[in-house]
């Protein structure tokens, strides 16, 4: 991901690089080069303030482990406990689905900058193999998710002795 990032960032810089020295040369295909530079600029924004790219980890997370529990919290500020979805799997991966709906505003043009988050999420995590799936407890306040799992002790294997003969 950080390779695609970063190649997209040096091609914006050098098609910027580029089309500026085009541009300079008072070239006839000046002001076409200037709508091409315009448009993948716009392209390269675009992608950039995508929410599901922006928000690849939400909701934010905080895990808090000791021997006997493990406890999850989620921020999940201003989603209704309606459009959330807790389920876990036969293979202790825990995942949390919603929505998130916005406000129905009108798109104006003095909107100068939009991060918070709208839209479908998912976000995984996966717990160890020691954990009791039975007493898993929830509770959900003030935009906060908190999910306790408890632990369970692994049964260690007891050694046999085998009789050499």
């Amino acid at each position: 991901m950080k390779k695609y990032l970063s190649a997209i960032t040096l091609a914006s810089l050098l098609t910027a690089v580029v089309s500026a020295d085009v541009i300079d040369a008072k070239s006839p295909y000046s002001t076409e080069f200037a709508k091409i530079n315009q448009y993948f600029n716009t392209l390269v924004n675009e992608h950039f303030t995508n929410a599901k790219l922006n928000n690849f980890n939400y909701p934010r997370m905080d895990v808090q482990e000791s021997a006997k529990k493990i406890t999850l919290k989620f921020d999940l500020a201003g989603v209704p406990k309606k459009d959330i979805k807790l389920s876990i799997d036969a293979n202790n991966l825990l995942t949390l689905q919603g929505k998130k709906s916005s406000a129905k505003d009108k798109k104006t043009k003095d909107v100068v900058k939009k991060e918070i988050f709208y839209g479908s999420f998912e976000r995984a995590v996966q717990l160890p193999e020691n954990i009791e799936q039975d007493k898993l407890t929830t509770s959900y306040k003030n935009g906060i998710l908190t999910v306790v799992v408890p632990r369970k002790e692994i049964q260690k294997p007891k050694a046999k002795v085998i009789p050499i003969q």
